[in-house]
Parts: C-alpha cells; sequence; structure tokens
C-alpha cells in the first residue's frame, strides 16, 4: 500500500516527523509502511520504507524518525491518528513504554517481552501465517502450502520459564525486573507479566520491594559492583511443581545493609525470604537454587550451584496422543521447551502428519527407525520413540546427552540411544552403523530424520549429511520462517518435496512463529510404516 505522495523541502532525517499507514509487519513484528514523497526542485518522487515499533497494519501514524539509511527509515509513534480496525487495548501496563519506579512513561522502548499485544489473538494468527507465506514467495516456495496457524487454546500465563535481571531502571534506581528493547543495561521494575503465571508475576514485584529494603545491591557490569545479578522462575505446568534460582556474582563476600558478610549467608537471607513468601501465598516451592556466577575475560563463564532447598530438579510432564504421557526431570541449567502445552501440540502434530500416531495405534506395530540430528536433550525423539521401531540422537554437547539419557531411563524407554560429537564424525562411526543396522543387515538409512535447528537454520554441513543419509523422509522444526524458507529450496534441490507448511504459535503475544514441514524424497516409495 503506497502513502499520498507529499512534497517536502528537504529529505526527512532523524527528529523529523512524517504520517504513515502500516500495510504489513515484518518477521519481527515491526510494522511497515511505504512513504513516497517529492522535493521540490525534483521530478520524479522517492519511495523510503518506513518500519514502526507497534505499527499495525490499518494504523494510520504520525511518527518521529529515529534512524534513515539507504530509504529505510526506523520511527516510533508520536500518536495515532487513526487506529488499526484490529488494535485493541493491550492487557499489560508495560506494553509499548519504557516505564520507571514512578511509572512515568519515558520513551517507547517497551519491556523487551511482548510485541503483539495490541493485536486481537485471532488476527495475530493471522499476520503470522501472512508473514510465513511472504517469506515463503521470497525464496520461490508455493505461499499456498501455508496452513493457518494452530494457535493455543489460552494465550496467557504458558511460560514455564522466565529469567528476571536485577539492575537499575532509567533514574539509576534498584530494579528486577527485564530489559527494555534494546537496552543492554537498563531494567525496566516489572509491576505484572502475563506470561508465566500470577504467582511469578507477584513474586517480582515483592522480591525488588524486599531486597532493597534488606540493603542488597544489585549487580552493575559497567561498573563490576553489586551482588545479585539474575532470579530465575522455572515452573511445571504440568506437574504443578516450581524452582527458583537466585544467581549471583562469584565473590565470597559481599556488601548487605552497610556490613561485609559472607556470600552464602546473604544467599541464605535472601532464600529464608522467598520460602517465607511462598508460604504465605499459600504456595509450594519445590526447588530453591543459589547458584553462583563466573565470568571473567580470558576464562571460560562458569556456574557453581548450590541446592539451598528441595528436590535437586523440576519435574515436569508431557501428554501425547494414545495416553502417551512422559516426565522430564529438569536441572537449572537444562534446555526444556519454553511453552509445554504447545510443546504437546507441536510434538503431537509430528506425529500426525508422520503417520507415525495412526500407524502404532491401528496395527501395534512400531517400523520406523528416527535419527535425531542435533537433538539437544532429545525431548523430541524421547516423545516419537514410543511410536517408533527406534530413536537414535546425535548430540555435540555431552552435558545435554547425559541430561538426555537420565530422562529415557526415568520414562523406561529401551529404544533410545544418543551419541555425543560432531554429526559428521558419528555419521561415520562403525558405532553408529551398528545402532543403525540393528540386527547386523548393513542398513544405513534411516526411515525418518528430524532436524530442529537454530534460528540459523541448517549449516552447509548439516545439508550436506542429509544428502549422504538419502532418508525417505525429514521432519523439519523450525524457529524462523526465514531461514526455514530458503533451506527449503536447498532441500528441494536435493530431490525432497512437501505437501504443505504447518505453522504452530508457541509463543503467543510476540512475532515468533514455529514451523513443522514433512519432506519426502521423491526418488523413493516412501513407506516407512
Amino acid at each position: 500500500m503506497l502513502s499520498q505522495i507529499v512534497t517536502l523541502l528537504k529529505i526527512p532525517r532523524p527528529g523529523d516527523f512524517i504520517e504513515v499507514t502500516i500495510d504489513s509487519l515484518t518477521a519481527e513484528g515491526l510494522g511497515q509502511a511505504t512513504f513516497q514523497f517529492q522535493l521540490e526542485h525534483e521530478t520524479e518522487p522517492r519511495t523510503y520504507i518506513v518500519f514502526v515499533r507497534y505499527g499495525i497494519p490499518g494504523d494510520k501514524l504520525r511518527v518521529r524518525i529515529q534512524t534513515s539509511r539507504r530509504k529505510r527509515i526506523s520511527a516510533v509513534i508520536e500518536s495515532i491518528l487513526e487506529p488499526s480496525p484490529i488494535r485493541i487495548t493491550p492487557r499489560c501496563m508495560h506494553f509499548g513504554q519504557r516505564v520507571s519506579t514512578q511509572l512515568e512513561q519515558t520513551s517507547q522502548k517497551g519491556c523487551g517481552g511482548c510485541t503483539l499485544q495490541s493485536i486481537s489473538y485471532r488476527h495475530q494468527l493471522a499476520l503470522k501465517e501472512k508473514t510465513v507465506k511472504k517469506l515463503m514467495a521470497v525464496e520461490g516456495i508455493d505461499p499456498g502450502k501455508v496452513y493457518p496457524v494452530i494457535g493455543q487454546e489460552d494465550p496467557w500465563f504458558y511460560r514455564n520459564k522466565m529469567e528476571f535481571s536485577f539492575g537499575d531502571d532509567h533514574h539509576r534506581n534498584f530494579a528486577l525486573g527485564l530489559h527494555p528493547t534494546g537496552m543492554r543495561h537498563d531494567i525496566l521494575s516489572l509491576e505484572e507479566c502475563f506470561l508465566e503465571s500470577d504467582f511469578s508475576s507477584k513474586l517480582v514485584k515483592s522480591v525488588r520491594v524486599w531486597a532493597e529494603s534488606q540493603g542488597f545491591q544489585p549487580y552493575l557490569s559497567g561498573q563490576k559492583t553489586g551482588f545479585l545479578q539474575s532470579l530465575i522462575v522455572r515452573e511445571g505446568k504440568r506437574s504443578g511443581e516450581r524452582l527458583i534460582e537466585l544467581v549471583t556474582i562469584d565473590d565470597d563476600t559481599t556488601e548487605l545493609g552497610g556490613k561485609t558478610v559472607s556470600a552464602r549467608e546473604a544467599a541464605q537471607h535472601f532464600c529464608d525470604f522467598l520460602l517465607a513468601y511462598a508460604a504465605e501465598q499459600d504456595e509450594v516451592l519445590s526447588s530453591l537454587y543459589w547458584t553462583q556466577f563466573r565470568n571473567v575475560a580470558g576464562e571460560r563463564s562458569s556456574h557453581t550451584e548450590h541446592l539451598m532447598h528441595g528436590l535437586p530438579v523440576l519435574h515436569e510432564e508431557m501428554h501425547l496422543p494414545g495416553n502417551v504421557q512422559l516426565r522430564f526431570e529438569i536441572h537449572p541449567r537444562a534446555f526444556f521447551q519454553p511453552n509445554t502445552l504447545q510443546a504437546e501440540t507441536l510434538y503431537a502434530t509430528v506425529l500426525d502428519r508422520t503417520g507415525l500416531g495412526q500407524s502404532t495405534k491401528s496395527t501395534g506395530e512400531k517400523s520406523a527407525t528416527i535419527l535425531d540430528l542435533y537433538c539437544g536433550t532429545g525431548t523430541i525423539g524421547m516423545c516419537l520413540a514410543p511410536f517408533a521401531h527406534k530413536v537414535i540422537g546425535i548430540e555435540l554437547q555431552a552435558d545435554a546427552v547425559e541430561n538426555a539419557r537420565k530422562n529415557a531411563t526415568l520414562n523406561g524407554i529401551e529404544n533410545i540411544e544418543f551419541f555425543v560429537g560432531d554429526v559428521g564424525k558419528v555419521l561415520a562411526s562403525p558405532e553408529f552403523s551398528d545402532a543403525l543396522s540393528d540386527d547386523g543387515d548393513g542398513l544405513k538409512t534411516p526411515d525418518i530424520i528430524i532436524v530442529d535447528p537454530p534460528r540459523s537454520g541448517l549449516m552447509a554441513n548439516a545439508l550436506t549429511h542429509l544428502e549422504m543419509l538419502k532418508s525417505p523422509r525429514i521432519v523439519y522444526v523450525s524457529c524462523n520462517p526465514k531461514s526455514l524458507a530458503r533451506d527449503l529450496r536447498l532441500l528441494q534441490n536435493l530431490g525432497y518435496s512437501f505437501d504443505h507448511i504447518q505453522p504452530i504459535d508457541m509463543f503467543p503475544q510476540t512475532y515468533h512463529i514455529e514451523n513443522i514441514v514433512v519432506l519426502n524424497l521423491d526418488e523413493v516409495i516412501n513407506e516407512v510404516m
């Protein structure tokens, strides 16, 4: 959508105000508009693309230019001239503005968490679908293959983990909360948050007030002073368990209330408050950790964990089709899907689109051998194992594999095996060949390969491994539709095709969108079940 051409005396620069109409959202959740103007001494108009944080398609806005480079303008909202029909009042008081402890608006940075809260949820899903389609089209992928987004029944209080930082706010007051967008040092002290739980939201505010009253000092990286670094809250959405981790610097002593005390004494004092607060709220803390974080130039950073109360791990469950229930032990350093309930939806969708769940249910047979490349802590492999003949995971990080093996044992999953090391080296090892062949028949091709890469997508060596293995089916789980589109084009060049792309909304109120694609090797008759 092109804005009306306006006549200007000079090229717009930072600090200038312009009027634009937002026509779309970028993959990063920014409102995008086209701004056309003509200088009085020129005959042809100029066209600039304008990106506006918190701009919504359909908004007519007066915006202030922050940066302008190569006909691309970054701007912030000065005023809403005509709101979009899909604009709603955001639920959270912090959305769209950076707030001091006095709750006065100082800028439009926001807390750094939600980005789409001012859009009704059904329209969030529609816009995410549109974004995926647009990114696919850029790489020559048929946008008609993008299915409607699978949303979450309740798009609030869904996160099972959040990390809150200690520091100071814009006015240099004691703060506990999140970093405003683009700010490395300032902290926005949260008064409320609707992403993790009501308990977590109230806890953060109470901890901030109490810690300041006791004389605790937040760690300020620029000054190398202070003690408190972060407060991490994990909650089992299925199990009901709760693990809280207090992270501090690794000094032996600290200043507390005007006197020097041991770090352990200070941490114990803090943990006693957390337990007392939970009891007052009639809530239970199943685990409480104090972790000392060491980060010295020239050294590898490290964590020293001290269990101060309760269980050494948080337990969480996954409920899958066929009444399959898995239980996971989550250590403070372990990765786990941040949205338990939507992760269940994701894995159930993989089972459905690969036919694994239906085949097992109808015949009782579990014939597929699955290779989970770059498996991390092995969560997806363990969720597929009850429906497969065998699952093999490969992961470079030894601690992740150790966690995966423990959880496999916890769930009595005997048909899964994990290898530690570089994928290329593992694939070439005789131990891997023996695991894949199962009965010594020399089988070297898994029936299904699972790939769940980071946001950057598949690296060149990963594509080489996939080309070498020539599995009849690849399941690609993506957290970035832009890199997914590129990789789908490359996989098509390797002889793979696919029927559709299924987006799943793992992070409501944000621009993030997960996608699942099942690809089949064209030259192979695909009968894996």
